[in-house]
């Protein structure tokens, strides 16, 4: 079976939807399926390569609009393949359209990584876009239950949806080394270290993070990951008299995040908006051990980390609640094992690669 993926980037771009297909992709050569990703590039130019056995066609981008890529290529490339069935995956409605267009005979799934949230200008137009594509997919992949739930654009097409997970390898992150991170100041050795991975941007809600680690004492905090409101939040450390116990890391390498998950206490994601739909960086903490604290938001994010067996679940943008969920855990070291454990089993028994693979390979073959 030739299956043709559709997403907006492919690793080595970073990111929730990238991780996702990559791991599909690699996955199913794996079973001996043909498998090529169409996506976009970073620059004007169309690059082809091979990775991990999934041709990667990168087609060129000249410009963003709304943070989409577009470019006018996708239609023809589609147009231009053979193949049995095609993947695509949303948020993306610059593609959505594209698919449409391109007319093809063969029978589409969907995977709804989450709905479009506060695009003011080109919300209802690409909101549109998204349901026309689900209208003609044979199938939607919707990762959680709650995704159903909560998303006004999968009701409507609730008899079409299916759960099948999110996958992740936890091997890597369950064997890594837990070295200490040469960028963090040697003499946090001593002293817990919480960790937040992901985009310093609005929804990630990182200023709630530093206003609830002002109610814990001597812990630490390690931030990975870039964004708009990075000197902004490293303005309200200083403003808390929290500079001496946080750390702005950046962008790291896997291996070094990998290392931190396994070093952290726990990993905090106090996302305040449901544009955080599921949480990969849960699973990876969870993979490595680590219990996750993380908010109550009407998407998947409570269904990955499951309150009390594999974590805590706290009220969005409540400072105290988070901040007390932190002290106990702190306070607490042996129950933080105890949820640690239990999320890397919930991870090896109910996101493995290999289960994920299985069930969209039996949804394919039933869609054709």
């Amino acid at each position: 079976m030739h299956i043709v993926h559709v997403g907006k980037y492919y690793a080595p771009y970073r990111g929730g939807i990238e991780t996702v297909v990559e791991q599909l992709c690699r996955g199913l050569v794996e079973r001996d399926q043909q498998v090529t990703a169409v996506v976009c590039n970073d620059g004007p130019q169309t690059v082809e390569e091979t990775l991990h056995g999934v041709r990667v066609i990168r087609l060129g981008t000249r410009l963003l609009l709304n943070s989409q890529p577009f470019t006018l290529r996708l239609t023809a490339a589609l147009r231009g393949l053979t193949f049995d069935l095609l993947h695509f995956h949303t948020p993306n409605p610059v593609g959505a359209l594209a698919v449409l267009a391109a007319r093809s005979s063969r029978p589409v799934v969907a995977t709804h990584h989450s709905d479009i949230i506060r695009q003011r200008i080109l919300g209802k137009p690409a909101s549109s876009a998204q349901a026309l594509l689900y209208r003609k997919a044979a199938a939607i992949v919707a990762p959680t239950p709650k995704h159903v739930e909560h998303s006004r654009v999968l009701r409507r097409f609730a008899h079409k949806c299916h759960i099948i997970h999110f996958p992740i390898d936890s091997t890597p992150y369950a064997l890594a080394d837990d070295g200490w991170d040469e960028a963090l100041p040697a003499s946090w050795q001593n002293d817990p270290l919480i960790l937040f991975v992901g985009r310093l941007v609005y929804y990630k809600g990182v200023n709630v993070l530093l206003d609830g680690l002002a109610f814990t004492k001597h812990a630490r905090l390690a931030v990975v990951g870039e964004g708009p409101l990075e000197q902004e939040l490293m303005a309200q450390a200083r403003a808390l008299g929290l500079s001496e116990r946080v750390a702005f890391l950046g962008g790291v390498s896997d291996q070094r995040l990998k290392a931190l998950y396994k070093r952290c206490r726990f990993l905090v994601l106090p996302s305040v908006a449901r544009s955080e739909a599921f949480g990969m960086v849960q699973l990876e903490a969870m993979a490595a051990c680590r219990p996750v604290i993380s908010t109550d938001l009407k998407s998947g994010v409570p269904y990955v980390n499951q309150h009390g067996t594999t974590g805590l679940v706290v009220p969005p943008s409540h400072c105290a609640a988070l901040g007390a969920a932190m002290k106990l855990l702190l306070d607490n070291p042996s129950y933080a094992e105890r949820l640690g454990r239990a999320a890397q089993e919930r991870v090896v028994s109910e996101f493995s690669v290999r289960s994920v693979v299985d069930a969209h390979l039996a949804l394919y073959r039933r869609s054709i």
